[in-house]
């Protein structure tokens, strides 16, 4: 029998659009529940997987190829993203990094930032939204330059290169996940957002061959 586990749901006011699409309002936001699930255990799953030509058994090595492709998928945004506003760059298969592209290194992302949940303009329009008015209350910042803040928000790369840039916005998103009533609409993006510069803050310079010199 699946385990019972229990699993807490939090749900997202949405946009109600007229015919020709112009949003016009907001559905009412719904209260946060939490549901006991059947949850399969890792012995259970190998129970299923003792059976590899059962449809259960493709269904749980889907699921895990989906980890990859989307591994795959997100170290594939993050090169296009670094091309900026280059016309001639492109992407290829090359700029994959397999070391990468294991169970035991994907395994080793934090959730908030393996990317499996799929996010929409939307919700970062509503992530911008609340930051700005959160942080200019919480530090007491002028508003252009919680703006400044967005703008990286919405090109990372412009900051990867600049560790001290990384470092202050990854404080400030630390201040806005602790300040921010709205954690539950809006903290999987913060989350995203912060974890990609933590992780290029903490990066290890590349190291120079002097023979090149």
């Amino acid at each position: 029998m699946p385990t019972t586990k229990t699993q807490k749901f939090n749900f997202k006011s949405r946009s109600i659009r007229d015919e020709a699409g112009n949003v016009i309002g907001k559905s009412k936001k719904q209260p946060s529940i939490e549901v006991a699930l059947p949850l399969l255990s890792a012995d259970e799953i190998a129970v299923y997987l003792a059976a590899p030509d059962t449809k259960e058994a493709q269904l749980i090595v889907d699921a895990v190829a989906r980890l990859y492709i989307d591994n795959a998928r997100e170290q594939f945004d993050e090169v296009i993203e670094s091309f900026g506003d280059d016309q001639e760059k492109e992407v290829s298969a090359q700029h994959l990094d397999y070391s990468k592209l294991t169970l035991e290194f994907i395994a080793s992302i934090p959730p908030t930032q393996r990317g499996a949940a799929a996010l929409t303009e939307e919700d970062f329009a509503a992530f911008f939204e609340d930051y700005l008015a959160v942080m200019v209350a919480a530090t007491g910042k002028e508003a252009v330059k919680i703006t400044n803040h967005i703008n990286l928000f919405k090109k990372p790369t412009k900051a990867k290169a600049n560790k001290e840039v990384l470092a202050l916005l990854v404080e400030n998103l630390d201040i806005y996940m602790a300040s921010s009533a709205n954690m539950e609409e809006n903290g999987l993006v913060a989350n995203r957002i912060r974890d990609k510069f933590d992780r290029w803050m903490k990066a290890d310079e590349p190291a120079m061959n002097l023979d090149l010199l």
